[in-house]
Formats: structure tokens, C-alpha cells, sequence
């Protein structure tokens, strides 16, 4: 059974209690990236890295509920019954606010990716992969129009549904392609130390 992430709102609570420049799906979408590009950071420079991102020194409250997020998405992704999900808000919120907090998970995904790679060209990427995150990269730009909403609110809705579904599949499949062991053995779940 898969672990499961807590919910959007007491991480987006918590991040915007200490002053945090990025939301709950952003860093979502960055420990997941990062988690995907294969990079495994000792605790101390995933910390580091999460003060520069979110503009602030993590209090130990923090730290921990975050470095716990981050072990849970790689659990979640090395899952064999696919049961990665994304950090989103409700699906009471109005869908604008959950398709913005989509679009910052996707900037989140892109930024841990890359942190996670250091840098590597993009040419050197697998070209599924390269696609992948070139879908990512146009999902960022997401947002609902005034049409989107008067045309049939069933409708974004579905198609809504039908992106995230989309990203967290993508996410597994850059996952098992840049970060899984080739020989069968388990991926890394824990943070190293």
C-alpha cells in the first residue's frame, strides 16, 4: 500500500505561516522532480535547497513535514502499483485555484528536475523524457479563461481531471526511466543521511 501525502491545505498553511515564497503543490512538484531525475541529496543539501527555493530558513517543524513529503513521493513513485499522486488542493476549491495550483506544481517538477540533474543538457536526456517535460513546460501556462467556465464547467472539469492524470503518469514514467534501478532492486526511499 502506498503512503499517502497529507493534505494540500495544512502544507500551503504551514508554508504560508513561515513566509515561504513557493506554495504546497510547487515544492510538491520540486521534491518529485528532483526524486525523478534519479538525484539522491544528503538531508543537509535537500534543506539547503529548499531554503533558497522557498526564500527562508526552515524551522524543524518544517524541515520535517517536508523532508517526509519528499520520502513519501519517491515511495510513491518507485511504487509498483503506480500510486504516485500529486500534491493538489480540494476539489472544493474553485477550479481556477486548482488548475494555478497545477500549473505551480508543474514549475516545481521542471526546477527539482533540473536542480536534480545539474544542469545536464537536454540533448542527453532520453528523447520520452525530453517530450515529457516539454508537456510540462506548456502546462505551466495553464490557466481558465472566461470561456473555459461559461462553456461547460463539466467539461473543464473533465479535462482538468484528464491533465493531472496525465502529469502523474508522465511523472512515472520519467521516474522509471531516469531514477529506477535497472537491475530490478528497489529505488531509493529515504533521504540520505
Amino acid at each position: 500500500m502506498t503512503d499517502l501525502l497529507p493534505p494540500h491545505d495544512d502544507i500551503s498553511l504551514a508554508l504560508e505561516d513561515i513566509g515561504a515564497a513557493l506554495g504546497a503543490a510547487e515544492v510538491h512538484g520540486l521534491l518529485a522532480g528532483l526524486a525523478c531525475s534519479g538525484s539522491a541529496l544528503a538531508e543537509a543539501k535537500l534543506r539547503a535547497l529548499l531554503n533558497v527555493e522557498l526564500d527562508i530558513e526552515l524551522d524543524e517543524a518544517t524541515w520535517r513535514d517536508l523532508r517526509a513529503i519528499a520520502q513519501t513521493a519517491r515511495r510513491q513513485l518507485a511504487d509498483d502499483n503506480l500510486g504516485f499522486e500529486l500534491l493538489l488542493p480540494e476539489d472544493d476549491l474553485p477550479l481556477a485555484d486548482r488548475v494555478q495550483a497545477m500549473a505551480q506544481w508543474c514549475v516545481g517538477f521542471l526546477a527539482g528536475f533540473g536542480n536534480g540533474t545539474g544542469g545536464r543538457p537536454e540533448q542527453e536526456l532520453p528523447e520520452d523524457v525530453r517530450m515529457l517535460l516539454g508537456t510540462m513546460a506548456e502546462f505551466t501556462r495553464a490557466e481558465i479563461g472566461e470561456d473555459d467556465v461559461g462553456a461547460g464547467e463539466e467539461a473543464a472539469e473533465r479535462d482538468f481531471v484528464e491533465i493531472v492524470e496525465y502529469l502523474r503518469i508522465a511523472a512515472l514514467s520519467i521516474f522509471l526511466e531516469m531514477a529506477k534501478p535497472r537491475d530490478g532492486g528497489p529505488a531509493p526511499d529515504t533521504l540520505v543521511h
